[in-house]
């Protein structure tokens, strides 16, 4: 089983399909390392289910998150976002924040990570595993702040995307398509974005950063 990403789907037109063409931006921009690397990673492990008859699943998750996720931006927006709120420090957006992205709490992808497991049809599939509850960086910030802070004007901060060099790169719109894992092996996230975000949240604060 390959844990892969959404971020390989690149710049191509969302909803995305499994079956979709990958569009990656340039070389000379760093933001496309990780999702070039993860395709590779994709490639081989096909590679290893055709030629070797090793037994392959390819999951390509999308925006996880939940209690002990990572604290920096490796672990997402929304990570960083709650700690800034908790320590009332001003909430940092990368651009205009109208790009849009979907979250999964870790037990609707704990369960589509089993149900792939002990599914004979998911056997040399490349699927997407997440949320369509799609939101916008900006509305997530604001959604953040408001259960931690209810009724108080958040403190945003707008980041040009020009400050992280690089010939940096964005994703306007990340959703998926999930009819794939539904039909294959009955998926269905049942956790919204915002009851997960009052769990993670709760566990930020009792863990706060030292």
């Amino acid at each position: 089983m390959l844990a892969s990403t959404s971020d390989v789907y690149g710049k191509g037109t969302p909803p995305f399909r499994e079956d979709g063409d990958l569009l990656i931006g340039r070389s000379d921009s760093r933001r496309w390392s990780y999702a070039v690397s993860k395709a590779f990673d994709e490639h081989l492990a096909l590679a290893y289910h055709s030629e070797q008859n090793v037994a392959t699943v390819i999951l390509r998750f999308f925006g996880t998150f939940g209690p002990r996720h990572h604290r920096s931006w490796w672990g997402g927006p929304q990570s960083v976002f709650i700690d800034q709120v908790l320590n009332d420090e001003r909430i940092s957006i990368h651009g205009d924040g109208l790009q849009t992205r979907s979250f999964t709490y870790i037990d609707d992808l704990i369960s589509g990570i089993i149900a792939s497991a002990e599914s004979e049809k998911a056997i040399g599939e490349i699927i997407n595993l997440g949320s369509d509850q799609e939101i916008s960086i900006l509305d997530l910030a604001k959604t953040i702040n408001e259960l931690i802070r209810p009724g108080k004007k958040p403190n945003l901060e707008l980041i040009p995307y020009e400050n992280f060099g690089g010939n940096y790169e964005d994703v306007r719109r990340r959703i998926p398509d999930l009819t794939k894992a539904r039909e294959l092996f009955g998926y269905r996230w049942s956790i919204s974005l915002e009851d997960g975000l009052k769990k993670t949240i709760e566990w930020h604060r009792q863990n706060p950063i030292k």
